[in-house]
């Protein structure tokens, strides 16, 4: 069997049924009826007459002595109930006051309600109450006052266990108190927020002083300028902000030095980046990088040195070898001069001795030709001879020093060759470590671009894959990804414009339907798929305004519901509260109404006073069951509520069924509750205390009378509010 909780909501509109009156007294005459009616009007008993005036007029349709005695009836029940309704009325006010300590107000409203009812047990006694209460707490409202406002002014100094301390004070003068719970709810809560507060105070400052150790004085800035939001005049904040600013000053010019030595550095210009590093140590006095940077470059310098030196020494070997040679030339040419000189010399006196021995032996020619003809032959042989010795020895020297000159030729060359050999060597080297570096840089750059076409972050890897070829131009893997990347993209873009379509259409589908909140997503959808696109988004800007429209016009209806049950529920006027949280929840905004019911309906179950059914129970058409328990405290009874379950196993059918209570003395009261046509359990909730008759009286039973139709009674339970 289905079975559904429904809060039906009945107030003073109840059917109110005349005591020992049971239904289907046709049998009765009309003389009867209305001689039992007149009786019950001289008694006062009004509700009992109006029924059998009632009954009397079936009997004798339009009656005029009959009619005339119901509209006297029902216009004295008029005025028992206005009678009732000023009484509750103040009697209601009363406890409203009472329930938030109003003493003063609430003894006003209690004497009010004496004056409608003077004899009223339960106004009398809460008269009592409210009157020595007062008493009480006018010896105590001064220690009171006084905690409280010390409390107030150490909770302004955020001096917060000092407040809550006076707060304690002022809930032990007054414990049922609302408001000394409160501030120290308040001031509890200001606490925690403030220890947060300077938890993360204490955080970001921790954080600046760990980024100032790495000398980020930029990143140690932000987060001081963060923690100084927290806590503006904070001295050491601001103080660590100047010293941050002054050290982020000399950071970067310490920077920008050292940017230009390592420059030098990578230039090997070592003596220049030296001072660089030296001109960064005047800055940041003890700096490791600059005083490790400048340990290395003087073995650098040193070797930079002797390699300038071994220039000049060779350059100058060369220089002197290649003078040597020079003047080793010129004196061997001297040497043959001289030589030729001393031959000539030779040849000439020879020729002038044999001229005068000729000219001696001119006369002894014809005798002496023949010794003479010799002496001149031997004397040219030796001068040729001597000639050609001379000639020899030159040439001898002239090989000699062109031998020198060849050998240093050949050195000087041998040299040169080494030297352009070690800095082809050295080029060769340089040149395969920047291949080697270009080959890890590319592969780097493709594994970056790998790993986001892997991610499927297709426009970043596109990018990266880019940058590989601007960096080598014509990268075939490259080149290769990016084509499939196109081809990616133009799939994608197909689908996305298949599914902004789609999204559009279902949008424009929705805003048609007036579902606005559906027509928002799908246009959240299609902006997705092409984010600046106008149509969406001013299709989604016309959705918003109508979703905001319409939540706006549900938000007042709803606020209006829940404040109306809010103030019912503080007063425990449950019914009421139900009713309005109830049309609340119907409009599907927050929990919030759905938990108050629940929050209601576990009030009622928890203050259960009497459970007088538990299992199911049929009750046949026009039977009547009756339910007793012990009378109930008049200090409760205001706060009654009766809680019943009914099914109707004939769902094509719809009937009133008629509850009454009453006690020793007959029947007080009832109500009459609508029996839909739905086989679902239904829970109605009925606040039987606003009758007066439940209220004045000890009622001791409750009566159930189905009319026309059998029903089935689940949980019938007499229970209070708080």
């Amino acid at each position: 069997m289905k079975k559904q909780i429904l809060f039906s909501l009945l107030f003073g509109t109840a059917l109110v049924l005349g005591a020992n009156v049971v239904q289907a007294q046709n049998a009765e005459s009309y003389e009867s009826l209305m001689r039992k009616g007149n009786e019950k009007f001289n008694a006062k008993d009004f509700i009992s007459a109006k029924t059998y005036y009632e009954m009397a007029l079936k009997q004798k349709s339009g009656d005029p002595t009959a009619k005339q005695k119901l509209t006297e009836t029902v216009k004295k029940i008029q005025e028992d109930g206005a009678r009732q309704e000023v009484f509750y009325a103040h009697l209601d006010a009363g406890d409203q006051y009472y329930g938030q300590q109003k003493y003063e107000e609430a003894l006003t409203e209690y004497e009010a309600a004496l004056k409608v009812f003077p004899e009223d047990k339960y106004v009398g006694g809460q008269a009592s109450a409210v009157r020595a209460i007062l008493q009480e707490r006018q010896d105590k409202q001064d220690a009171y006052d006084l905690a409280m406002s010390q409390g107030e002014a150490l909770l302004a100094e955020d001096n917060f266990d000092a407040a809550i301390m006076q707060f304690e004070t002022a809930k032990g003068i007054f414990p049922n108190d609302k408001l000394p719970k409160e501030k120290i709810a308040e001031a509890k809560q200001k606490k925690q927020l403030y220890t947060e507060k300077v938890t993360r105070f204490d955080n970001l400052m921790e954080e600046a002083r760990q980024f100032g150790l790495r000398k980020n004085y930029e990143a140690a800035i932000g987060k001081l300028d963060q923690a100084l939001e927290l806590f503006p005049d904070d001295m050491e904040a601001n103080a660590k902000r100047n010293e941050y600013l002054s050290a982020k000053g000399v950071a970067d010019q310490y920077n920008g030095i050292i940017a230009v030595a390592d420059q030098l550095y990578e230039n090997k210009a070592y003596k220049e980046a030296k001072v660089q590093y030296q001109s960064a140590l005047a800055v940041v006095k003890g700096d490791a990088y600059a005083t490790d940077m400048i340990a290395r470059l003087d073995p650098l310098i040193a070797e930079q040195d002797a390699e300038e030196a071994a220039r000049i020494a060779a350059e100058a070997e060369a220089a002197r070898l290649a003078a040597e040679a020079e003047a080793a030339r010129i004196a061997a040419e001297q040497e043959a001069a001289r030589l030729a000189a001393e031959a000539e010399a030779a040849r000439i006196a020879a020729e002038q001795e044999a001229a005068r021995l000729a000219a001696e032996a001119e006369a002894a020619r014809l005798a002496a030709e023949a010794e003479a003809a010799r002496i001149a032959a031997e004397q040219e042989a030796a001068r040729i001879a001597a000639e050609a010795e001379a000639a020899r020895l030159a040439a001898e020297e002239a090989a000699r020093i062109a031998a020198e000159e060849e050998a240093a030729r050949l050195a000087a060359e041998a040299e040169a060759a080494r030297i352009a050999a070690e800095e082809e060597a050295a080029r060769q080297a340089a040149l395969a470590a920047a291949e080697a570096e270009r080959q890890a840089t590319i592969k780097n750059m493709m594994d970056a671009a790998d790993a986001l076409f892997d991610q499927q972050e297709y426009a970043n890897a596109k990018v990266k894959y880019q940058e590989v070829v601007a960096f080598d131009e014509g990268n075939a893997a490259a080149t290769a990804k990016i084509r499939e990347i196109d081809g990616i993209f133009a799939q994608m873009a197909a689908e996305l414009e298949a599914n902004y379509n789609q999204a559009m259409s279902a949008g424009n589908s929705a805003m048609t339907a007036e579902n606005f909140a559906e027509a928002i997503a799908q246009y959240q959808t299609a902006l997705a798929y092409k984010p600046e696109d106008p149509t969406a988004a001013a299709q989604l800007a016309i959705a918003q305004k109508s979703e905001s429209d319409r939540i706006a016009a549900l938000r007042s209806q709803y606020e209006k519901f829940v404040k109306e049950g809010d103030a019912n529920f503080k007063t425990n006027t449950f019914d009421k509260a139900i009713e309005a949280y109830t049309k609340a929840e119907e409009l599907g905004l927050e929990t919030y109404p759905t938990e108050m019911i629940a929050r209601i309906s576990e009030i009622i179950e928890q203050n259960k006073l009497y459970e007088l059914n538990s299992e199911p129970l049929m009750l046949a058409a026009g039977e009547a069951k009756r339910f007793e328990f012990n009378k109930i405290d008049v200090a409760v009874r205001r706060s009654n509520y009766i809680i019943i379950k009914v099914r109707n196993p004939h769902p094509e059918k719809t009937f009133p069924m008629i509850v009454s209570f009453g006690g020793a003395g007959g029947k007080n009261g009832g109500f009459v509750l609508p029996i839909a046509s739905t086989e679902e359990e239904k829970t109605f909730i009925f606040r039987i205390g606003s009758q007066y008759k439940w209220f004045s009286e000890d009622n001791t039973w409750i009566e159930i009378i189905s009319e026309n139709n059998e029903v089935e009674i689940g949980k019938l339970e007499v229970s209070r509010s708080n």
